[in-house]
């Protein structure tokens, strides 16, 4: 399963939200191939891991009462999901600030990675004792970056973010 983050405008947003399972797939199939349309982060299968090591949770959390966690959980899953047997969600564009914020708490560097440990968890994808610690961490650095990036150029255009894990 890989991880697609989209920049997408409110009337796109409110267009999916109106839209049958069926109609759901095959508009998501079209923003999966105009990346030049909709501006993508593509974090392929180490969204779990991420989400892992910044979290030290297996599952999200979406409890806004405990907003540390369920920032960490909205970052890498949505806000809002889409009810279909695919993974679809999205954050309202009003949210991302407020993630951000806590987020930028975050010292990737500072965090305890043990391979170990994500395997024992059986964290997707099985790969943790199989290639280099310092190879997975930079990879797993690498996509915390790029979505945080991400998230930036979100809140710069004003604009909402999708998510597909599939």
């Amino acid at each position: 399963m890989i991880a697609n983050y989209f920049i997408i405008d409110d009337f796109l947003l409110k267009q999916l939200e109106k839209l049958d399972n069926n109609s759901l797939y095959a508009k998501i199939d079209n923003i999966l191939d105009n990346d030049e349309l909709y501006p993508c982060c593509d974090i392929d299968t180490i969204w779990n891991g991420l989400y892992f090591l910044i979290s030290s949770k297996e599952e999200p959390v979406y409890d806004k009462t405990i907003f540390e966690d369920y920032a960490k959980s909205a970052f890498i899953f949505g806000d809002i999901n889409f009810n279909t047997e695919e993974y679809i969600a999205y954050i309202n564009k009003e949210e991302i600030s407020k993630i951000l914020e806590e987020i930028e708490k975050i010292d990737i560097n500072k965090l305890n990675f043990n391979p170990k440990i994500f395997d024992e968890k059986q964290i997707f994808p099985n790969m943790w004792l199989k290639e280099d610690k310092e190879l997975l961490f930079e990879e797993l650095e690498m996509a915390f970056d790029e979505l945080k990036d991400f998230f930036y150029e979100a809140k710069e255009q004003n604009k909402n973010i999708l998510i597909t894990i599939m």
